[in-house]
Protein backbone atom coordinates (compact mmCIF):
# COMPACT_ATOMS: atom_id res chain seq x y z
CA UNK A 1 0.00 0.00 0.00
CA UNK A 2 1.48 3.47 -0.98
CA UNK A 3 2.44 5.78 2.05
CA UNK A 4 -0.01 8.43 2.64
CA UNK A 5 0.85 11.86 2.15
CA UNK A 6 -0.12 15.23 2.33
CA UNK A 7 0.29 18.87 0.52
CA UNK A 8 1.98 21.69 1.86
CA UNK A 9 2.82 24.98 0.30
CA UNK A 10 6.64 26.33 0.18
CA UNK A 11 7.40 29.13 -1.53
CA UNK A 12 4.02 29.49 -4.04
CA UNK A 13 4.85 25.25 -5.20
CA UNK A 14 2.85 23.08 -3.95
CA UNK A 15 4.50 19.70 -2.35
CA UNK A 16 4.38 16.35 -1.01
CA UNK A 17 4.93 15.56 2.40
CA UNK A 18 4.93 12.73 4.81
CA UNK A 19 3.71 12.10 7.76
CA UNK A 20 6.26 12.57 10.60
CA UNK A 21 8.62 14.93 8.60
CA UNK A 22 9.74 17.99 9.76
CA UNK A 23 9.22 21.64 7.83
CA UNK A 24 13.53 21.15 6.72
CA UNK A 25 12.79 17.53 5.67
CA UNK A 26 10.22 18.41 3.08
CA UNK A 27 12.36 21.97 1.90
CA UNK A 28 14.75 20.54 1.49
CA UNK A 29 13.34 17.49 -0.79
CA UNK A 30 11.84 19.90 -2.96
CA UNK A 31 15.17 21.84 -3.09
CA UNK A 32 15.42 24.66 -0.77
CA UNK A 33 18.28 25.97 0.02
CA UNK A 34 17.78 26.25 4.04
CA UNK A 35 21.16 26.49 6.29
CA UNK A 36 21.86 24.79 8.88
CA UNK A 37 24.31 24.41 11.90
CA UNK A 38 23.01 22.40 15.05
CA UNK A 39 21.20 19.83 12.53
CA UNK A 40 22.68 16.65 12.45
CA UNK A 41 20.66 13.32 10.41
CA UNK A 42 22.04 11.32 13.58
CA UNK A 43 20.26 13.14 16.26
CA UNK A 44 16.76 14.41 17.22
CA UNK A 45 16.53 18.01 16.09
CA UNK A 46 17.45 20.67 18.93
CA UNK A 47 16.63 24.35 17.31
CA UNK A 48 19.56 25.44 18.82
CA UNK A 49 21.23 27.70 16.19
CA UNK A 50 18.00 29.13 14.69
CA UNK A 51 19.24 29.73 10.75
CA UNK A 52 16.87 27.42 9.60
CA UNK A 53 14.55 29.98 10.26
CA UNK A 54 11.23 29.94 8.34
CA UNK A 55 8.24 32.00 8.54
CA UNK A 56 4.85 29.41 8.29
CA UNK A 57 0.65 30.55 8.07
CA UNK A 58 -1.69 27.89 9.18
CA UNK A 59 -4.97 28.28 10.61
CA UNK A 60 -5.24 31.79 10.59
CA UNK A 61 -1.82 32.32 11.93
CA UNK A 62 1.43 33.44 11.03
CA UNK A 63 4.97 33.04 12.88
CA UNK A 64 8.62 32.39 12.48
CA UNK A 65 9.76 28.84 13.54
CA UNK A 66 13.10 26.47 13.01
CA UNK A 67 12.38 24.11 10.38
CA UNK A 68 14.09 21.24 11.41
CA UNK A 69 11.78 20.90 14.55
CA UNK A 70 8.87 21.88 13.37
CA UNK A 71 6.12 19.50 11.84
CA UNK A 72 5.10 19.57 8.41
CA UNK A 73 1.00 18.94 8.41
CA UNK A 74 -1.80 19.34 5.79
CA UNK A 75 -2.15 22.66 4.69
CA UNK A 76 0.98 24.51 6.11
CA UNK A 77 2.14 27.52 3.94
CA UNK A 78 6.13 28.22 4.14
CA UNK A 79 8.31 30.59 3.06
CA UNK A 80 11.97 29.85 2.95
CA UNK A 81 13.29 33.33 1.94
CA UNK A 82 10.87 36.57 2.69
CA UNK A 83 11.95 39.62 4.16
CA UNK A 84 11.03 38.71 7.44
CA UNK A 85 12.97 35.44 7.18
CA UNK A 86 16.04 37.09 5.40
CA UNK A 87 16.09 40.39 8.41
CA UNK A 88 15.32 37.65 11.18
CA UNK A 89 18.63 35.04 9.45
CA UNK A 90 21.17 37.91 9.33
CA UNK A 91 20.41 39.04 13.13
CA UNK A 92 21.13 35.41 13.79
CA UNK A 93 24.03 35.24 12.31
CA UNK A 94 25.13 38.84 13.95
CA UNK A 95 24.67 37.26 16.86
CA UNK A 96 26.85 33.87 15.97
CA UNK A 97 30.04 35.82 14.46
CA UNK A 98 29.71 37.63 17.66
CA UNK A 99 30.10 34.41 19.64
CA UNK A 100 32.33 32.33 17.39
CA UNK A 101 34.13 34.86 15.08
CA UNK A 102 37.10 32.54 14.33
CA UNK A 103 34.73 30.29 12.53
CA UNK A 104 35.37 29.98 9.02
CA UNK A 105 31.92 28.20 8.19
CA UNK A 106 30.06 30.60 10.67
CA UNK A 107 31.94 33.57 8.54
CA UNK A 108 31.09 32.03 5.25
CA UNK A 109 27.47 31.37 6.12
CA UNK A 110 27.34 35.14 7.34
CA UNK A 111 28.95 36.47 4.20
CA UNK A 112 26.53 34.71 2.23
CA UNK A 113 23.58 36.80 3.81
CA UNK A 114 25.62 39.66 3.28
CA UNK A 115 26.82 39.85 6.79
CA UNK A 116 30.85 40.96 7.36
CA UNK A 117 30.51 42.16 10.86
CA UNK A 118 28.82 42.34 14.02
CA UNK A 119 27.42 45.05 15.98
CA UNK A 120 27.59 42.98 19.07
CA UNK A 121 30.75 42.66 21.54
CA UNK A 122 32.78 39.71 21.06
CA UNK A 123 34.55 37.82 24.10
CA UNK A 124 37.07 35.85 22.08
CA UNK A 125 38.15 36.68 19.21
CA UNK A 126 39.30 32.70 18.70
CA UNK A 127 36.22 31.49 19.19
CA UNK A 128 34.81 28.76 17.58
CA UNK A 129 31.79 27.02 19.14
CA UNK A 130 28.40 28.12 18.98
CA UNK A 131 27.19 25.88 21.80
CA UNK A 132 25.26 24.15 19.32
CA UNK A 133 25.69 20.99 21.54
CA UNK A 134 25.99 18.49 19.20
CA UNK A 135 29.60 17.22 20.21
CA UNK A 136 27.77 16.35 23.91
CA UNK A 137 24.80 14.73 22.42
CA UNK A 138 26.28 12.84 19.98
CA UNK A 139 28.36 11.13 22.60
CA UNK A 140 25.72 10.88 25.23
CA UNK A 141 22.95 9.41 23.07
CA UNK A 142 24.43 8.11 20.69
CA UNK A 143 27.64 6.73 22.06
CA UNK A 144 26.69 6.59 25.61
CA UNK A 145 29.42 7.99 27.16
CA UNK A 146 29.02 11.43 28.21
CA UNK A 147 32.37 12.69 27.82
CA UNK A 148 31.61 15.84 27.43
CA UNK A 149 28.91 18.71 28.68
CA UNK A 150 27.81 21.63 29.31
CA UNK A 151 29.01 24.25 31.68
CA UNK A 152 27.89 27.60 33.33
CA UNK A 153 24.71 29.54 31.73
CA UNK A 154 23.40 32.01 29.81
CA UNK A 155 26.34 33.70 27.98
CA UNK A 156 28.81 32.28 29.54
CA UNK A 157 27.80 28.64 28.10
CA UNK A 158 30.58 26.19 27.44
CA UNK A 159 30.96 22.95 26.46
CA UNK A 160 33.98 20.99 27.93
CA UNK A 161 35.24 18.27 29.79
CA UNK A 162 34.14 17.69 33.53
CA UNK A 163 36.05 20.52 35.55
CA UNK A 164 37.76 21.62 32.67
CA UNK A 165 40.55 18.66 33.04
CA UNK A 166 41.26 15.73 31.10
CA UNK A 167 38.62 13.47 30.76
CA UNK A 168 38.62 9.89 31.85
CA UNK A 169 36.30 8.28 29.97
CA UNK A 170 36.34 9.97 26.40
CA UNK A 171 37.40 6.92 24.01
CA UNK A 172 38.46 9.60 20.98
CA UNK A 173 36.37 8.17 18.53
CA UNK A 174 36.05 11.46 16.88
CA UNK A 175 31.92 11.34 16.51
CA UNK A 176 32.17 15.07 18.46
CA UNK A 177 35.04 16.03 15.38
CA UNK A 178 32.89 14.90 12.79
CA UNK A 179 29.29 16.69 13.77
CA UNK A 180 31.28 19.33 15.07
CA UNK A 181 29.87 22.04 12.42
CA UNK A 182 32.25 24.71 13.25
CA UNK A 183 35.53 23.80 13.17
CA UNK A 184 35.50 24.47 17.20
CA UNK A 185 36.33 20.15 17.95
CA UNK A 186 39.68 19.18 16.93
CA UNK A 187 41.73 16.38 17.25
CA UNK A 188 45.33 15.16 15.60
CA UNK A 189 47.20 11.63 15.82
CA UNK A 190 50.34 12.62 16.71
CA UNK A 191 52.83 9.88 16.98
CA UNK A 192 51.85 7.39 19.82
CA UNK A 193 48.85 9.64 21.10
CA UNK A 194 45.76 11.28 19.70
CA UNK A 195 45.63 13.96 21.22
CA UNK A 196 41.74 15.75 21.76
CA UNK A 197 43.16 19.18 21.74
CA UNK A 198 39.42 20.91 22.94
CA UNK A 199 38.98 18.47 25.30
CA UNK A 200 42.46 18.69 26.80
CA UNK A 201 42.88 14.60 26.61
CA UNK A 202 45.42 12.75 25.61
CA UNK A 203 44.92 8.88 24.62
CA UNK A 204 47.57 5.83 23.64
CA UNK A 205 46.90 4.65 20.13
CA UNK A 206 47.17 0.68 19.92
CA UNK A 207 49.86 -0.22 17.16
CA UNK A 208 48.05 -1.88 13.49
CA UNK A 209 48.94 -5.64 13.71
CA UNK A 210 50.34 -6.25 9.98
CA UNK A 211 51.93 -2.84 9.62
CA UNK A 212 52.84 -1.83 13.50
CA UNK A 213 51.61 2.13 12.73
CA UNK A 214 49.61 3.37 15.38
CA UNK A 215 45.87 3.91 14.23
CA UNK A 216 43.47 3.73 17.02
CA UNK A 217 42.90 5.08 20.74
CA UNK A 218 43.33 1.78 22.89
CA UNK A 219 40.35 2.85 25.29
CA UNK A 220 38.12 3.25 21.62
CA UNK A 221 38.85 -0.47 20.51
CA UNK A 222 37.61 -1.81 24.48
CA UNK A 223 34.90 0.29 24.12
CA UNK A 224 34.14 -2.00 20.89
CA UNK A 225 35.21 -5.08 22.38
CA UNK A 226 32.51 -5.70 24.52
CA UNK A 227 29.59 -4.71 21.51
CA UNK A 228 30.87 -7.92 19.25
CA UNK A 229 29.57 -11.39 19.61
CA UNK A 230 32.38 -13.39 21.45
CA UNK A 231 32.98 -15.32 18.63
CA UNK A 232 33.77 -12.37 16.20
CA UNK A 233 37.66 -11.46 16.55
CA UNK A 234 38.52 -7.31 17.18
CA UNK A 235 40.96 -7.03 14.48
CA UNK A 236 42.94 -4.41 14.87
CA UNK A 237 44.08 -3.64 12.09
CA UNK A 238 44.76 0.12 10.54
CA UNK A 239 42.10 1.24 7.36
CA UNK A 240 44.68 0.83 4.88
CA UNK A 241 45.70 -2.28 5.98
CA UNK A 242 42.09 -3.80 5.88
CA UNK A 243 41.38 -3.01 2.80
CA UNK A 244 44.40 -4.37 1.71
CA UNK A 245 43.37 -8.22 3.39
CA UNK A 246 39.73 -7.09 1.67
CA UNK A 247 40.93 -6.99 -1.32
CA UNK A 248 43.43 -10.15 -1.13
CA UNK A 249 40.43 -12.55 0.20
CA UNK A 250 37.92 -10.54 -2.99
CA UNK A 251 40.94 -11.67 -5.81
CA UNK A 252 41.62 -15.16 -4.06
CA UNK A 253 37.48 -16.13 -4.42
CA UNK A 254 37.75 -14.77 -7.68
CA UNK A 255 40.47 -16.62 -8.85
CA UNK A 256 39.05 -19.78 -6.61
CA UNK A 257 35.34 -19.42 -8.90
CA UNK A 258 37.59 -18.84 -12.34
CA UNK A 259 39.49 -22.14 -11.32
CA UNK A 260 36.52 -24.03 -11.21
CA UNK A 261 34.28 -22.59 -13.80
CA UNK A 262 37.63 -23.49 -15.80
CA UNK A 263 37.99 -26.81 -14.47
CA UNK A 264 41.55 -26.10 -13.23
CA UNK A 265 42.44 -29.81 -12.21
CA UNK A 266 44.34 -28.54 -8.97
CA UNK A 267 40.44 -28.34 -7.14
CA UNK A 268 39.32 -31.20 -9.35
CA UNK A 269 37.25 -32.27 -6.16
CA UNK A 270 35.77 -28.91 -5.46
CA UNK A 271 34.56 -28.82 -9.84
CA UNK A 272 33.54 -32.68 -8.82
CA UNK A 273 31.41 -31.32 -6.30
CA UNK A 274 29.59 -28.45 -8.34
CA UNK A 275 29.12 -30.74 -11.54
CA UNK A 276 27.45 -32.76 -8.98
CA UNK A 277 25.11 -30.43 -8.07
Amino acid sequence: MAEETFQIVIDGQTVEARPGETVLEVCRRAGKDIPTLCHHQALEPYAACRVCLVEVSANGKEGLVPSCQYPASQGLVVQTDSPTVQRTRRLVLELLLARAPASDVVRALAAKYGVTQTPYPTDDPNEKCIVCGLCVRVCEEVLRIAAVGFSSRGVDRRVGAPFDEASDVCIGCGACVAVCPTGHVASIDDGPLRRMSTWKTDLDLANCEACGRPFAPVRHLEHIRPTLPPHVPLERLCPACRRAQTVARISQTAAMAEALISGDPRIGIGAERIDRR
